[in-house]
Formats: C-alpha cells, sequence, structure tokens
C-alpha cells in the first residue's frame, strides 16, 4: 500500500516538477504547456488518491499565476485564465466521478451485506424447523423422516432436484399416494380449493365435500401452497382413493416438508442472486472483469493441454466521452447495455463476453484462429457501425475499434495474450478508430 502511493505521489509530482520547471524556464511555452498540468490530476485520479488532484490543481494555479504576472499580451492572459479554469473543472469532475464510484460501491456492498443478512435469516428459519422436529410430538417416524427430508432437500443447488426429492420425501412418508408438484392450478379441484383458502386443505372425503372439490376424482386429499421469496410457486398435491387416508397430523407433516423445500429453493436463489453479482457487470449483465481473469486463466490451461488455438478480442468504445457529453449519461448507459446485446449475440454457447472495464469489452473465443477472431471482430465492427442507437426518440451513432490476439501465436499466457489485444486496440484508435487490428 505504502509502495503503491509513494509511485503516485512521485509521478504526480514529478511530472509537475518538471512541467513547472519548463514553463517558468520557458515562458514562451506557457500557454501551450500549461493544459499538460492536467496530466498530473489524471494520474492521480487514475491511482484513486483522492487528495492530490486538489492539491496539485492548487499548484498548478500558482504557476499559472506566475506566468499570468510575467505575461504582457493580453491574449496570452486569456488563454492562461481559460487553462486554468479548465484545470479546476477538471479537478471537480474528477471529485465528481471519484464520489460516484464510491457510492456505487458502497451500494454493491450494502446490497451484498443486505443479501447475506437473508441467507442467514432463512439459515436460522431452517435450523429452527430442524429444531422443531426434534421437540414436536414424541412420534419417531416424523422425526427421523425430517431429519433425512431435511438432509435431502438442503444437499442441492438445483431447483428441479429439490421437487424431485420432495416428491420421494412425500412418496416414502405417504405410501400409495399420488404425489406431485405442479406449477399452477388449472382446472384441478383441490389445488383451486387451497388456492381460495390460501393455504394447506385437508378433504378427508371428496364425497362428504362435494361443494368444497366439485367433480373430484380422488377419496382424500391434501393441497399445499408454495410461496418462495413471498411469490406463488405453485402446489404440492397428495391424493389417495380411499377416503380418509389422510388427517390434521399429516397435513402438518406434509406442510413442514414442503416448508423445507421452499427453504432450499430460496437459498438457491439467493446463492444464485449473489453469485450472478460477483460475477457478473450490474449495467450490462456481462461477465465482470475478475469473472474475464478466472475464465481466461481457464481457457489457456485448457487450450494449451488440448494443444488447440484460441483468441481474445479486445475492444473499445471511440469517443465516449464526447458520446456523454453530447447525449447525457443516461444515453450512455443505454449504449453500452446495446453494445453489450450486440456483443453477445454474435457469440457462441462457449465463447465468453464480458466488461473489461468502463467502455472495453473482451470476448475470449476457444478454438478460434487469429484469422476467424479478425473476421468476426469485422463483422461487429460494422455490426455496430449500422447501429442507430435510439435514445429517446432520436437516433445516435457510435462505433468501435478492435484488437485481436491469439494463443499461442501472439502470447502463451493470459497477461501476454491480454497485453497483445490491447496494444493492437490502441493501434486501431491510433489509426483512426472503428477499424480492427489482429
Amino acid at each position: 500500500m505504502g509502495d503503491s502511493r509513494a509511485v503516485t505521489l512521485l509521478g504526480s509530482y514529478g511530472l509537475f516538477a518538471g512541467l513547472a520547471l519548463l514553463v517558468v524556464a520557458r515562458p514562451e511555452y506557457g500557454p501551450a504547456a500549461f493544459p499538460a498540468f492536467g496530466l498530473t490530476l489524471l494520474w492521480s485520479d487514475f491511482r484513486r488518491d483522492a487528495e492530490s488532484p486538489v492539491v496539485l490543481a492548487f499548484l498548478s494555479t500558482l504557476v499559472g499565476g506566475v506566468l499570468v504576472a510575467r505575461a504582457v499580451e493580453p491574449v496570452v492572459h486569456l488563454a492562461l485564465g481559460l487553462a486554468i479554469a479548465g484545470l479546476w473543472t477538471l479537478a471537480a469532475g474528477l471529485a465528481v466521478h471519484r464520489s460516484r464510484q464510491n457510492a456505487d460501491e458502497r451500494s454493491q456492498l450494502l446490497e451484498q451485506m443486505s443479501l447475506q443478512d437473508a441467507i442467514r435469516d432463512d439459515d436460522r428459519d431452517l435450523r429452527y424447523y430442524r429444531s422443531y422436529e426434534e421437540t414436536v410430538g414424541s412420534e419417531t417416524r416424523l422425526r427421523r423422516d425430517m431429519a433425512d427430508a431435511a438432509k435431502s432437500l438442503s444437499g442441492t443447488l438445483d431447483a428441479g432436484e429439490v421437487q424431485t426429492r420432495l416428491i420421494s420425501v412425500l412418496s416414502a412418508r405417504f405410501p400409495g399416494a399420488r404425489v406431485e408438484v405442479t406449477a399452477g392450478a388449472a382446472q384441478d379441484p383441490l389445488l383451486l380449493a387451497a388456492q381460495r383458502r390460501r393455504g394447506p386443505i385437508l378433504i378427508k372425503d371428496a364425497r362428504a365435500e362435494a361443494q368444497v372439490v366439485p367433480g373430484a376424482r380422488f377419496g382424500s386429499g391434501v393441497a399445499i401452497p408454495m410461496r418462495v421469496m413471498r411469490h406463488p410457486a405453485g402446489f404440492v398435491k397428495i391424493e389417495s382413493d380411499k377416503a380418509g387416508a389422510f388427517g390434521p397430523d399429516d397435513v402438518k407433516a406434509a406442510d413442514l416438508f414442503t416448508t423445507m423445500a421452499v427453504l432450499s429453493l430460496e437459498n438457491i436463489q439467493l446463492y444464485e442472486s449473489v453469485h450472478r453479482q460477483a460475477t457478473h457487470d450490474a449495467l450490462t449483465q456481462l461477465y465482470s472483469h475478475r469473472a474475464f481473469q478466472q475464465r481466461l486463466q481457464e481457457e489457456i490451461l485448457r487450450s494449451g493441454r488440448s494443444q488447440s488455438p484460441l483468441s481474445l478480442i479486445m475492444s473499445d468504445v471511440d469517443h465516449f466521452k464526447i458520446y456523454n457529453d453530447r447525449y447525457g449519461h443516461q444515453a450512455g448507459d443505454l449504449l453500452l447495455k446495446t453494445l453489450a446485446g450486440i456483443l453477445a449475440s454474435f457469440a457462441r454457447p462457449v465463447d465468453f463476453v464480458a466488461r473489461y472495464g468502463g467502455e472495453e469489452f473482451a470476448l475470449i473465443l476457444p478454438n478460434f484462429v487469429r484469422s476467424e477472431a479478425v473476421q468476426l471482430a469485422e463483422r461487429l465492427r460494422a455490426r455496430v457501425a449500422e447501429e442507430p442507437f435510439v435514445f429517446q426518440g432520436q437516433p445516435t451513432c457510435a462505433t468501435m475499434s478492435f484488437g485481436v490476439a491469439s494463443f499461442p501465436q501472439d502470447a502463451t499466457t493470459a497477461s501476454q495474450i491480454v497485453r497483445s489485444a490491447d496494444e493492437r486496440l490502441y493501434r486501431a484508435k491510433g489509426g483512426g478508430r472503428n477499424q480492427v487490428v489482429g
């Protein structure tokens, strides 16, 4: 941490000192060289130093004041004044950007903490029901079945498997009965009755209770609505051709088993939500930079073992800051989301599309040689160039530049292939933008 801080300060103040010596020693270069003081602010912001930009802006203003005092031409006074104002505008903009970034990070942290609290709450509820099974009643079979059910239902992260296991648990508990987990009530009289009651329902004798379940084709039945994360998630239905096959204790047991399954489904949803937040970009829903780095390492190792090619496309939106300044940040966000959709639409199931950072995107292409990746990048470039990017009814336009590198032709490690593709990307931008370099 100390070394990073030292590098930041050395770079910022070293650059400042060099520029200050230049403009003081050669005042005639002052108006032309003074805007370069903005680089010291950008370097400090890039290194995430919140204090130095203001200090450097103040010191640069002092240097500007010296130049103004030494200059005699009014036009030089005006140019230096505008440059100083622009420097402070840059400092203010960087401060606002850093504040928004910090606010976003705090918001994400709070949201993750909230999800973790919800997971802990659900885990506490599950522990409560496991404790409840041991203390309620004296029936040994129920306690044993509850323990087995809890172990089975909580032992998977697949929602479909939870439903399958719930059916298996209930079938073992009620041998000879028909057990189903359904998504909706449809025209089933038993499920419709549970839907009206908004809770578990017991029909001991369908003939005697024909008004509740008209047209029933069973002797007795139990139906339990399922709610996952407070939203309807279907029904558990248990039927028997024999009247009086179920009693209140059976409803209680089936309800407990169903509640366990619901808790497992909620835990799965919470886990998937947290995992997605950790691996996906919130704005574009593409994979995040962290997920990209991990996947690239894996693909490099896989390609090395199988002796198969691997290509990487790095892309960047041309003049994104100008686009943002012209149309606003909402339009910029919509542009990034639209571009993400375009990139994803060109990807195969085995490809990996990620938001690398800011307005930069990356595509990992297994089993693609460089020439194939260049062709794909060219198709992407053309597709982006023809997209109208309509914002609030107004068509806009944007282009992208692309850099392509391949394993093992251009690199043999993850860091090398990223560096190679990134260098070619900036050659594309330096060569006029809206082009592919591979």
